[in-house]
């Protein structure tokens, strides 16, 4: 019976070190031979998330590195005198586009480590949710042009829609899901904001990109999943998405994907429709 335990044992001290390719040899159909599949499935799950994390890593990196370089080339132009005046504004509104760029991926970060360590909180309060929608896509709007995408939205409503739900946060989860939409769009194509009411509040993005494969469905909303893995070879840091996933968990509201390759992709989340404003006010 301790031959089994020491094979474990043995395992565990190279896992620990970091060799997560290492298996348990038990060959016994008892309690024993159990636990060393589900060491070793174990094993294998620790495998796939370190390499995840190598490939966060470097994609972070260059993420970082890319932009950094750039402002720092053009820094050194502008203290050189090397760059004409007519000029000047062009290449300040690029490093004005890169440092944006970093802090966004600064602030998925910090998010991405608020909910690992469950210290990310939402504040539901009542607010127009077809407001903010216009004012997402407003905002956007520079953003659609430098990637010559047509950003339509579609309101199946009469009246603004209400909700009861985080402004901020939901905000956060229209952009990640459209610029996720616009990245894998090529340009001259549509990407279309559908907002209407049912039962509860309904957003979806369609896009018309290169869809998912349905195996690739699942992950992802995994953290550090790389996007070209699913989609195309566009590498992606895989934290916009997952961030997106776990806000709509904390308002306890669902997400769901239809898509097909070749045929673009449909995201669709709900959001609960605001007390009292469910029902049509009484004329009098």
């Amino acid at each position: 019976m301790t031959a089994p335990l020491r094979e474990m044992n043995r395992v565990a001290l190279h896992i620990a070190r970091g060799q997560f390719d290492q298996r348990v040899k038990i060959k016994t159909g008892d309690e024993l031979g159990e636990l060393g599949e589900t060491f070793n499935y174990m094993a294998k799950e620790l495998a796939g998330l370190d390499q995840m994390r190598k490939d966060f890593v470097a994609n972070v990196s260059h993420d970082l590195r890319s932009p950094l370089t750039s402002i720092h080339g053009f820094v050194r132009a502008f203290l050189d005198d090397a760059i004409p005046n007519e000029r000047k504004r062009h290449y300040l509104t690029i490093m004005k586009e890169q440092t944006e760029r970093m802090i966004k991926l600064v602030n998925d970060l910090l998010d991405m480590a608020r909910i690992e360590a469950g210290q990310l909180e939402i504040r539901p309060v009542i607010f127009n949710l077809s407001e903010l929608v216009r004012q997402v896509v407003a905002r956007m709007e520079p953003e659609f042009v430098k990637k010559q995408v047509n950003v339509e939205l579609i309101s199946e409503e009469a009246q603004d829609i209400h909700v009861f739900a985080d402004p901020d946060r939901i905000d956060q989860v229209i952009v990640n899901l459209i610029q996720n939409a616009v990245q894998f769009s090529s340009p001259d194509s549509s990407v279309e904001v559908i907002l209407k009411k049912e039962e509860q509040a309904v957003v979806s993005i369609r896009d018309y990109g290169p869809g998912i494969r349905q195996e690739d469905i699942e992950s992802i909303w995994e953290r550090f999943y790389k996007a070209d893995r699913a989609r195309t070879k566009k590498a992606g840091t895989g934290l916009g998405l997952s961030i997106v996933k776990h806000i709509l968990d904390l308002h306890q509201s669902p997400i769901y994907v239809k898509s097909e390759v070749g045929n673009g992709s449909v995201f669709t989340f709900t959001l609960p429709i605001a007390p009292n404003m469910s029902k049509k006010p009484e004329k009098e």
